[in-house]
């Protein structure tokens, strides 16, 4: 069966890094025969706000049509990608709230007797953060580790997708487009992890 690959963008400047990274990914992937689904958030206008009314019909088995559309196409998906800039050492307000509202209970995890577990195997991620800040002054504070944790493992260790790979992109309002070049050519090649099934890495850009 043809791997599929879903993008999820975050980020509202069509001219941005992140953009300009999302649309070399998926021609990278079409151009290996593989299947890409690219969900740019703010071009779905996305809502990332998990109501009352979304809890109760999730809790009642009725889950909201736009919610069930994004779980469905992260179920049939093998590769997830995320790309977006880190805001205030988090995600995106978009972001955060589209993972409130799609990774729900009995869809990407379960909690039983036992306690929590993934539901989500067999998927790989690959997390793409750009960043203001160099990766010395993130280092320093001793927080790049904690960025690794807090954005990948908690987010899809906790649902059961293996967490290929994290690449930051430092001072990327300051570079330059030569290096800006390089850093999409650097996580094209980034991706050969998860066609040659090598170990899971993460990555610096410097």
């Amino acid at each position: 069966m043809r791997m599929q690959h879903l993008i999820i963008s975050a980020h509202p400047n069509e001219g941005s890094f992140s953009n300009a990274l999302v649309d070399a990914l998926k021609r990278d992937s079409e151009h290996n025969d593989v299947k890409v689904v690219v969900r740019n958030l703010y071009d779905l206008d996305f809502n990332p706000v998990l109501s009352s009314e979304d809890l109760a019909k999730i809790k009642n088995g009725e889950t909201p049509s736009d919610i069930a559309e994004e779980q469905r196409i992260m179920a049939e998906s093998d590769i997830i990608s995320l790309v977006y800039p880190l805001w205030w050492g988090s995600f995106p307000a978009i972001l955060k709230g589209y993972f409130d509202r799609v990774l729900t209970h009995g869809f990407a995890f379960k909690v039983d007797q036992d306690g929590a577990r993934g539901l989500l195997t067999g998927k790989k991620a690959f997390l793409h953060t750009s960043m203001g800040n160099s990766v010395e002054e993130y280092e320093n504070k001793g927080i790049l580790k904690a960025f690794r944790q807090i954005h990948g493992q908690e987010v899809f260790g906790f649902v059961g997708v293996e967490v290929a790979g994290h690449m930051f992109y430092p001072r990327i309002s300051d570079s330059s487009p030569e290096m800006k070049n390089k850093y999409i050519e650097e996580a094209l090649g980034f991706y050969k992890t998860v066609m040659l099934d090598e170990e899971v890495v993460d990555i610096v850009t410097k």
